[in-house]
């Protein structure tokens, strides 16, 4: 199987039928409503396009967007999703929608071209006191706009993982992963280093 302009990839499963909570917890799902915490996002690559130029990535582990699983592109109005023919498993997909890649299990995850993997920084609610009793217990909420590395790019060469950075909002896809509801953003989209 020769790969001409898209990557190939290989899962096994498409549709997990558990998924973990922040806690660690885990509980069955229906793949109908809960696509984006069922779906397998780590695959492997098993073929390179013909026209790509950068590092040798095939048999690396490979975080990518789900979409490839659900959405169907339809030809003389027959529609197909992005698997290829007669290869059970085996699927095309664009680079752009590639988020991370890395060698093996032990090994960091690095942003895929213009791709970057982060942590939403959480910080507590303000707790409004009306009363002389707080019931409430302070909440958790994202602080707005800044974020922690979790993979680092070549096209960043200043950040480092665990680095506290500064993005643009307005953009970015919340990614699931092993439990924790992590960001993907693109590169142009960071902003500044928080020092």
């Amino acid at each position: 199987m020769i790969a001409v302009h898209d990557f190939i990839i290989y899962t096994d499963i498409v549709f997990n039928e558990t998924f973990k909570t922040k806690g660690g917890l885990e509980l069955y799902g229906d793949k109908r409503f809960l696509q984006k915490r069922l779906a397998q996002r780590i695959v492997e690559i098993k073929e390179l396009p013909l026209n790509y130029e950068g590092e040798n990535i095939k048999g690396f582990q490979a975080l990518i967007d789900i979409t490839i699983f659900i959405q169907n592109n339809y030809d003389h109005g027959k529609g197909m999703n992005n698997e290829v023919i007669g290869h059970e498993g085996y699927y095309k997909i664009q680079s752009n929608m590639i988020i991370a890649v890395r060698e093996n299990d032990r090994s960091d995850w690095i942003g895929f071209e213009n791709n970057l993997l982060v942590e939403k920084i959480m910080e507590e609610e303000e707790v409004k006191k009306s009363s002389l009793i707080i019931i409430e217990t302070p909440k958790l909420k994202a602080k707005k706009g800044f974020a922690k590395v979790l993979s680092i790019n070549s096209n960043l060469p200043e950040l480092i993982k665990g680095d506290v950075i500064q993005y643009n909002d307005n953009y970015g896809v919340d990614v699931f992963l092993e439990g924790k509801e992590l960001l993907w953003i693109r590169v142009k989209d960071c902003l500044t280093k928080v020092m």
